[in-house]
Formats: structure tokens, sequence, C-alpha cells
């Protein structure tokens, strides 16, 4: 029975047929070519809807073909170029779909897809053929347009000859914006094509345009009020991602944003450097030396994986820190009082963490007491004793000229006769330089022994007089020495005193640092010492420049001399120790021993007056210059 003719009308609703319609859009345009449609030769084709048989190729994605009665290949709309065009029809695998039916989108397919997870970059590049004819504006718009409600930041966009490309450092993005490839129709009706391949980070080069961006971006993000400067999310800045990668991951790009920041904010008290991705925070140690007044730092949502790693920051005075977001944050979720106590070990004057309020630290913090602390002194006299002070420098002062002589058998008198001495040293062996002191230390926590205990500690005038003496030979910087007088009364006196000297053990000249103390009794007339302990040990690199400096100034007297810290009031002295100061007295000023004697005679061989009288005189050019003559 013959069909009747189809009245349906294209023109009323679906696509038109006339001959404005743009090419994309037409689909068929054959001619009849039967004796029997020509009765229908003016009215609209007809859609068949007969099964179509042919094979379909299983190798090739959403392949699909038009019965071979006269059909024209599309023509692909972002390059004119002739490709195997998707037909659509109905069978197996096509969803029923009638001939005229319109392509689903094209999502990104498996394979595409695939390749997100090649490598571990987190970096993907979307290039858009014969992009340049679209403006970035026109092109991003409609991009997040058709993501939405999903947004994207597009970094580094450009044109390179008729193409344009930019990156994005999201893996979803990326999968968002492959998956709009064919679906944005421009002006001229064509559809906009997207290529989305995983790359490796933007270029980054740092040059004088780029630290002018810098300064401009920063400039806006700058608040003067609070003397603050928000870095959150910086290399999405919108000024500057269209040209630049400003990663303040990168060591180099963080070190130029510092460096303008100490240039134009020096006082800067709040820094905001959320979500930059930080994960080695090393160079940021630089923050305390370049900001003095920072007291406010955020960091949260970036890559900290250990705690360890804030140890960069310990330095620096805050009272706000904000850290949520890291991955080091998430070991302490249910350990909340372990993590705080972590933070405030390392910021003692935190008040305030991830928006929590702190208690006020209870800590001794001598930087801020510094400046209450007393100035030190080279001698310390219990209740300011002058007596004390007098009779403690006198017999010191003949102590240790002795104890430098050649003969040290004169410090029999100085010693009670039950005296007891012991010597302790912290000065290992060197493999090449034997320790004199090593066989003689007794360090009670490694001399464990009793028997010998007893045996190291001398006992007598004469077994301590007798070690004394065998003691390698000694040359004391009397400007080096410290006294402490902590206890005085009518039967005992006790004081400590700490210096350096030269130790000359055969051709060596050693420096160590000493500290005695001395337990001084009464003893006829005068006193002597009924208990010591000597403790020797090696100097400090300041106490080595001290002695160097010392000893050049020693060499030409003058203003710069320091006065001994001992000093002698005319008393009765042996001959020895009157030879012995006159060797000093020489050695320090250059004067041959004739007038070293003469100039002590002068001031009743008070020392510090004798030296005190060389510079005068020395400065006014009163010293013959026989006198230095040896």
């Amino acid at each position: 029975m013959p069909k009747k003719p189809h009245k349906s009308h294209w023109g009323g609703q679906g696509w038109s047929n006339n001959s404005e319609t743009k090419s994309y859009f037409g689909h068929d345009d054959r001619t009849s070519h039967s004796s029997d449609r020509s009765k229908f030769s003016n009215t609209k084709p007809r859609v068949s809807f007969k099964k179509q048989n042919y094979k379909q190729d299983r190798t090739k994605k959403n392949y699909m073909t038009f019965p071979s009665d006269g059909d024209e290949p599309m023509i692909n709309s972002y390059n004119n170029s002739l490709r195997p065009m998707s037909h659509r029809g109905r069978g197996r695998g096509f969803n029923n779909r009638g001939r005229n039916s319109p392509l689903p989108r094209r999502a990104c397919s498996r394979d595409d897809r695939a390749i997100f997870h090649a490598s571990d970059s987190h970096w993907y590049k979307v290039f858009i053929p014969r992009g340049q004819k679209y403006t970035k504006e026109f092109v991003i718009g409609n991009l997040n347009s058709c993501i939405a409600p999903f947004t994207f930041t597009p970094i580094m966009y450009k044109i390179d000859g008729i193409d344009a490309s930019f990156f994005v450092d999201d893996q979803k993005a990326a999968l968002k914006i492959a998956d709009c490839s064919n679906r944005i129709t421009t002006n001229d009706g064509f559809k906009m094509y997207f290529k989305v391949k995983q790359t490796g980070s933007p270029p980054l080069e740092i040059n004088d345009a780029l630290k002018d961006r810098l300064k401009q971006a920063m400039n806006k993000r700058y608040v003067q009020e609070t003397n603050a400067l928000n870095l959150s999310k910086f290399y999405h800045d919108p000024d500057l991602a269209e040209d630049y990668w400003c990663p303040l991951s990168k060591q180099n790009m963080l070190m130029t944003i510092l460096d303008i920041i100490q240039e134009h904010i020096p006082h800067l008290e709040a820094l905001n450097l959320d979500s930059n991705k930080l994960h080695n925070i090393e160079k940021l140690s630089l923050l305390a030396s370049k900001f003095v007044k920072l007291k406010i730092l955020y960091i949260r949502d970036n890559k900290i994986k250990e705690m360890s790693n804030l140890n960069a920051l310990k330095n620096l005075h805050l009272e706000e820190l904000r850290l949520e977001g890291n991955p080091f944050c998430i070991k302490y979720k249910n350990r909340q009082d372990e993590f705080v106590s972590g933070i405030r070990k390392m910021f003692p004057k935190l008040l305030r963490l991830d928006d929590m309020e702190l208690p006020p630290a209870i800590v001794f913090d001598l930087d801020d007491q510094k400046n209450k602390l007393p100035s030190t002194h080279r001698m310390f006299i219990v209740q300011s004793n002058t007596n004390a002070k007098e009779l403690a420098s006198r017999f010191l002062q003949q102590y240790f000229l002795v104890f430098d002589s050649s003969n040290r058998q004169s410090l029999l008198e100085a010693y009670h006769e039950q005296a007891c001495f012991s010597l302790t040293t912290n000065i290992s062996q060197n493999l090449n330089k034997f320790n004199p002191y090593l066989l003689e230390t007794r360090n009670l926590l490694k001399v464990l022994d009793t028997p010998r205990r007893r045996k190291l500690l001398k006992q007598g005038r004469l077994p301590v007089v007798s070690f004394i003496s065998e003691m390698p030979r000694t040359k004391h910087d009397l400007n080096s020495f410290t006294m402490d007088l902590s206890v005085f009364s009518e039967k005992m006196m006790f004081v400590t005193v700490t210096g350096l000297f030269q130790e000359y053990h055969n051709n060596d000249k050693l420096l160590r640092y000493f500290n005695r103390t001395f337990v001084i009794v009464p003893e006829g007339a005068g006193f002597c010492i009924s208990n010591e302990q000597l403790h020797i040990s090696n100097p400090t690199v300041d106490q080595e420049k001290q002695f160097d400096t010392s000893l050049s100034v020693q060499g030409v007297p003058g203003p710069s001399c320091a006065v001994p810290l001992c000093t002698i009031s005319s008393i009765d002295l042996s001959e020895e120790v009157k030879q012995q100061m006159t060797i000093t007295l020489s050695q320090q000023t250059k004067m041959n021993i004739e007038w070293s004697l003469k100039c002590l005679e002068d001031v009743q061989w008070n020392f510090e007056s004798a030296q005190s009288a060389f510079q005068k005189a020395y400065s006014l050019g009163q010293i013959p210059s026989n006198a230095f003559t040896q």
C-alpha cells in the first residue's frame, strides 16, 4: 500500500533548511533521483527510519555511517579539513538515535584520562588551535561558563603563531577543559577545539620587567593601616598569572619577593603566605633578620610535612600563627595538646594559634631581661670590704709572681702545714702532643677507684709544692684575671681566680685557661693556703683573641695598657719576689732590668703604680733611650 505523503514542516521546529543555513548545521542536501519522488520535489526530504545493513568498525571509537544514498561528508569545524565523519544511525551501540539526531558531546576518553596519570607532574598545558583569532577574555570566559560552577585560573596565556595556549595546575580543571572541546561555538559559527597535555611546570625567568610587575601586584595587596602584606595564592594573582608564573615555592622567586619587601616594607608586622604550595621553608629563616617587627605569620594550606621544619622560623617573635591545612597537622588531629605544646616550645610568645587563643606562657626570656641584669665586673668582693680586697690582691699578686718564676720552692711559705691540693682537667690527649695533666687529673666522675682518688689528692705542704714544682713552666696574663671573694672573715677567705696563661712545654707555647679556688686562713702574722683546687682547660675563641690583644699592647706601652687586677702596697717583700716583679715589668715595658728596678723602687714596689708611672713618662718622652738598651 503506498505511503501517504508526510506533511510535517522542518521549518516549524528544529533546524531550518534554507539557503542561508551554515554548512555545519545543514545535514541532508540530497536531490531526488527517482520518478516516484518527483511529486515531492517541492517539499522537504523525508527521514528514512529503515534499518541499515552495514558492519560497524569496532576499532574506531564513535564511528558511524549514513546510508550510501548520496550523502556528502561534513567538514570538521575547527580546521576545515576532510576527516572521517561521525555519522548517526540506528542499531546496536547507537542509543536508538535518529539519523538527524544531534551528536552527543564528546567526553574525555579513557585513553585521554590515562595520559593525566602518566607522570607525577600536576601541570597541564591547554592548546587552542587557531586560537589567535579569539581574545583571551572570550576563550576563558566561555570555558568558565562551560565548566561552571567549577572555576580555574589560566597561567601564562600566550599566542604562539596562529595558536594559543595556557597552563593549569589542577588535574580536575584539565579534565573539565578537555570535556569542553567542540562544545563552545565561536562568533563565526565554528566549534572551538581544546587539546590538553600533561607537562612540566611553566618556565620561570626573573628579570626587571617581572620585578616591576611584582611590585605593582604586592602594592595592591599591602594594607598600610595594619602594616600587613597578603601574599596568599600569589601565583594565581590575576595581575601576574596572565603573563608570568610566580611561585613562592621556588627558592629564587621567594628570595626575590623577600628582597622587595625588605626594600619597601622593612617594618612589616604581618605576612600571609597561605596556599602557596610551600614545602621547603628553610629560606624563611631570613624573616627573622629582615623583619624584626614581624609578629603575625599565616602559612596554612601549604605542603609542610613535619613540625621540625618550623625550626627555620623559631627566631621570629611571633604572637599569631596559622598552620592548619599542612600535612603535618593531620598527625596531631587527635593530639591537640601535644601539637600546641610543640608549637609553644618554638614560639614561647605565641598568643594565638589557628584562630585559637592561647594562655600567656610562663617563661624567663633572657632577651627581655638583659637590660636589667647588672654589668659584669672583673672583681667581686663580698660586702664591698676594702680591707678584704687589699689583702686578697696582695696575696695573689705575690703568689703568681713566684709561680711564674723558675723556682717555685718559695711557695712553701704560702701553704699550710696540712694543705690539700687537687688538679682536674678536661683537655683530651692529643695524638701529637702529650698532656702533662692527664695522669694527675682527679675528676671524681671518671676516677672511681677510691685508692687512686686518695693518691691524686696531694696532702701536706711538701707534697703540694713538690707537685707544683713539677708542673710545666707558665706565664700568666694578669690582664685576663678575674677574682671573686665570696667569703671573708677573721678566720677564712674563700677566693676564686680565673684567667689565661701560657704553658712552656718543650719548645711549644700552649695557651690555657685556668680556674683556681683558694681557701686562705690566717697563719702567724700573715696568711696561707689550706685548700686549693686547680682546673685547667682550653681557652675559647674569644679568650684567644683577648690574649692576642693583650700581647700586642704589652709590646708598645701606652694608654691602652690594661691595669693588672692585683695590686701590691708598700710592704716587706722577699728578694725573690722583688726580682720576679722586676723581670715582669721589664718584659711588659721593654726597659732593661736596671731601669725597671729603679721604677719599682721609686713607687715603693707598687706594681700598678710602676706601670702608671712608666706610661706617663713614656708618653711625655721623659725616658732616655738607654733605658731600652739590653
